[in-house]
């Protein structure tokens, strides 16, 4: 921003600009000091003056900057004789004070006043006495500066003396009843100078002796009487601030020491709460862009007095120093619902979103929605339809803003789905923003954890479970704590069959959560050219068990293992028997990504090749792509990149899994009529899965029904074994050899081996070529081996025994 600006070499360049910064940065310091630093070298003072106003509006404007303001009116020809110029300085004068604590800011504001009362210009006295309203400006003045600044307990003496000179000086030119009253008025203020404490407490007390010596010594001994008692109590309150001071010092003016200087004092019922103000004003001089000063501040200030008005005028000074606050915002709204209603509320909390003051966070902008919702829903005239969107539009803003700002704890989220559950009608509603935010949030335990509760509280408990369910699927930022909480439902509210089904799943996901970090570790070992994943060895029981699964892994390991024997296992096997992995599939993608634009994500043609993106009937591309990765660290940098948002869309990026294709399996049924037809034998079997074809054999009495897969040929053979047809009890079985056949087309396939017919030959059962099951194996002979007719692999795929 300020380079860009400092490129800016004119006025009118930077004033074609300025619109467009202000709306984006409102809260901006550098534009707003360049705008007014150009300003000022044009000479334009309306123009200077507006600038100036607007930035007050939206920041805290510093003592040298209002002093550089005032000067720059106070130039202006005939300006402290123009009544209306000298409303303005005077303006300018209780903004800056007004602004900050300043015993400075003060002193200039009086002398100020005092120059004016005693310049030689009638003029300017007269327009003095007409902008300020009375003739007793100057004492007004240092009197609303001593009740400013008094408390102070280390810089408040001098301007308290100025006072009092003044009030003597007044003394000494009055006569008659109007002395005796100035007399009575100053020997108030020196009583309630001595209780105040503050360094020269002995300094006012030797005064107020010679004041009374002077003015009241018909009373003498019995008003110094009693200011001793008074003063006796001030030098003991001061024996105790004195020690707050220095460590106050050996601090530095550090907040922490300021805190128990507040705390200290605060638990003495002697103390005043201006004091406790006046050191909060403090603390804020080096503390001013702190938001727990201001809004510890605020609280107390707002629990010390019953005027409402005066919390609400510290929180906006707090929002200009500290813009980025959402809880200075949202004690800002509470401040003026408290203060003057809705109405005000909803123009605090308007400022807020307009300005994009807090759209940098979820977090900030989740304090400043809490407090909206509550004081929407504490307004007599918002009914729960109101409360309800309330609840919507909150959600609405949140979750448009960057999701890694998100608060883990779920503050907002939480307040929100009460507030809306707790209204009427609006359970549904509550729901709907749960499952928006678990699915906006969802690799965030807590959101699942407390969508489960809430479905628990207001649902069933089985609704509960389906949460559960559903989010123990999920990779997680902490399962663990999912877990818990799930086997904590079951066990307070569930059945033993429930606890039982939640505990297999709980072990079965830590069981997922091992593997996936074992070949985290696996993958973060020395690189490789590829990489390799560990597989479990199978145990053989006997040697024919041997050759017939060989390609089949068995798990033998049990949940006791640890990963140290799992380590070694792996590493021990053989790499043949270990799956390469170098594709990657990659989801959620833009949609205006290219198969260049995804190789650039990957790292580039060195690391990623053959891009493949998926694309449906329509030619469209919806955001899914494959990929082969050149080495084992391009593997590890592409999983790392899973979860990146490019452009708005959370990438997924994990290891491709190529799903086995489903096995056609045969069916065989006889028993049937002459007369029934294909048909009808299909339209049994369809509702047990997909039927592919059915024919049959040549003499007509097998029907064999092709099922799409295995499972459905199982459920087929259910349905047809036994079913009546045209009075004819139907006798169905899956066909064997065809299946085995097709097994060992998967096997030869896997083994690479191209010639099928042998092993067809071999694999028939063995009462099928007179071989008994016990007998040793032979070696293939020269007629098993010969060239066999279509018509009679034919008969060996079906498993008939007749002849073509």
């Amino acid at each position: 921003m300020e380079s860009e600006l400092d490129n800016l070499n004119s006025l009118g360049d930077f004033l074609k600009v300025l619109p467009e910064k202000l709306e984006q940065t409102p809260y901006d310091y550098t534009v707003y000091t360049q705008w007014i630093e150009l300003l000022r070298a044009g000479g334009d003072i309306d123009s200077l003056r507006t600038a100036r106003q607007c930035m007050y509006g939206y920041l805290a404007v510093t003592s040298d900057l209002f002093l550089e303001w005032i000067a720059d009116e106070e130039s202006l020809p005939q300006a402290l004789s123009d009544e209306s110029v000298l409303k303005h300085i005077i303006g300018l004068y209780e903004m800056a004070v007004r602004e900050r604590m300043s015993i400075i800011m003060w002193q200039r504001y009086v002398d100020f006043a005092a120059g004016l009362s005693n310049s030689r210009d009638e003029e300017i006295r007269a327009a003095a006495v007409a902008a300020f309203g009375r003739e007793d400006y100057v004492i007004a003045i240092l009197r609303q500066g001593v009740e400013a600044t008094g408390a102070h307990y280390l810089q408040s003496q001098a301007l308290w003396m100025q006072y009092c000179d003044y009030i003597l000086h007044q003394i000494n030119k009055a006569e008659g009843s109007q002395k005796d009253e100035l007399v009575e008025q100053l020997q108030s203020v020196f009583i309630e100078r001595l209780a105040q404490p503050h360094t020269g407490v002995d300094e006012t007390f030797t005064m107020y002796s010679e004041f009374t010596t002077r003015h009241n010594a018909a009373t003498y001994e019995q008003q110094m009487v009693d200011a001793n008692k008074i003063v006796s109590v001030t030098r003991g309150q001061s024996v105790q601030r004195n020690a707050f001071e220095d460590r106050l010092v050996e601090s530095e003016g550090s907040w922490a020491e300021y805190s128990r200087y507040i705390s200290g004092l605060a638990a003495d019922n002697t103390t005043q709460p201006a004091e406790i103000c006046m050191l909060y004003e403090r603390a804020l001089v080096t503390s001013c862009y702190s938001p727990e000063v201001w809004s510890e501040y605020g609280a107390y200030v707002a629990g010390a007095f019953d005027d409402t008005q005066v919390a609400l005028d510290v929180t906006y000074r707090g929002l200009r120093n500290c813009p980025w606050s959402g809880r200075l915002w949202a004690q800002c709204v509470r401040f003026a619902y408290a203060h003057e209603g809705y109405e005000l509320a909803s123009r605090v909390y308007a400022r807020a979103t307009d300005t994009h003051a807090v759209s940098y966070s979820m977090v900030e902008y989740g304090l400043l929605a809490v407090a909206w919702l509550a004081v929407t829903r504490a307004d007599p005239g918002c009914d729960d339809e109101m409360l309800l969107d309330t609840c919507d539009q909150c959600v609405d803003v949140a979750y448009k803003l960057d999701p890694s700002t998100a608060d883990p704890v779920l503050y907002f989220e939480r307040c929100c789905t009460s507030t809306a559950a707790n209204a009427k009608n609006g359970t549904e509603r509550a729901r709907k923003l749960w499952t928006r935010i678990c699915k906006a949030r969802r690799f965030c335990t807590e959101a699942w954890v407390l969508s489960a509760e809430f479905e628990a509280a207001h649902g069933s408990a089985q609704s509960a479970r389906s949460v559960f369910r559903h989010a123990a699927q999920r990779k997680l930022d902490n399962p663990e704590r999912l877990f818990d909480a799930w086997l904590a439902l079951e066990n307070t509210s569930g059945e033993l069959v429930d606890i039982d089904a939640a505990e297999r799943i709980v072990c079965e996901q830590r069981r997922v959560i091992l593997r996936r970090a074992e070949r985290a570790h696996t993958m973060a070992g020395p690189a490789q050219s590829e990489v390799v994943l560990p597989v479990k060895r199978q145990r053989s029981v006997t040697p024919e068990a041997t050759t017939a699964d060989q390609s089949t892994p068995v798990d033998h390991s049990t949940p006791a293992d640890s990963a140290q024997a799992q380590s070694t296992k792996s590493d021990s096997a053989h790499p043949a028997d270990q799956p390469r992995v170098t594709t990657v599939f990659i989801s959620s993608l833009p949609r205006t990504f290219t198969s260049a634009d995804v190789e650039a994500f990957l790292g580039g043609p060195t690391q990623a090749t053959n891009i493949s993106m998926q694309i449906d009937k329509a030619g469209e591309f919806h955001g899914r792509a494959t990929a082969s990765m050149q080495s084992a660290s391009a593997l590890i940098a592409a999983l790392d990149k899973n979860n990146t948002v490019v452009d708005g869309h959370h990438i997924s990026v994990h290891i491709y899994k190529q799903h086995a294709k489903p096995v056609e399996t045969t069916v065989a049924v006889r028993g049937f009529a002459a007369n029934a037809t294909n048909k009808q034998i299909a339209e049994i079997a369809k509702p047990a899965g997909t039927v592919v074809r059915v024919r049959r054999n040549q003499s007509g009495d097998t029907a064999f029904v092709v099922m799409h897969s295995y499972g459905d040929a199982v459920r087929a053979e259910a349905a047809l074994n036994g079913c009546v047809l045209d009075e004819c009890t139907l006798d169905a079985s899956i066909v064997k050899s065809g299946r085995a056949a097709t097994a060992k087309q998967k096997d030869a396939k896997e083994a690479s081996v191209t010639s099928l017919a042998p092993r067809k030959v071999a694999r028939r059962p063995a009462k099928k070529v007179g071989v008994l099951k016990t007998a040793p194996a032979q070696e293939p002979s020269s007629a098993s081996t010969e060239a066999k007719s279509n018509a009679e692999f034919r008969q060996l795929f079906l498993g008939s025994d007749s002849k073509p």
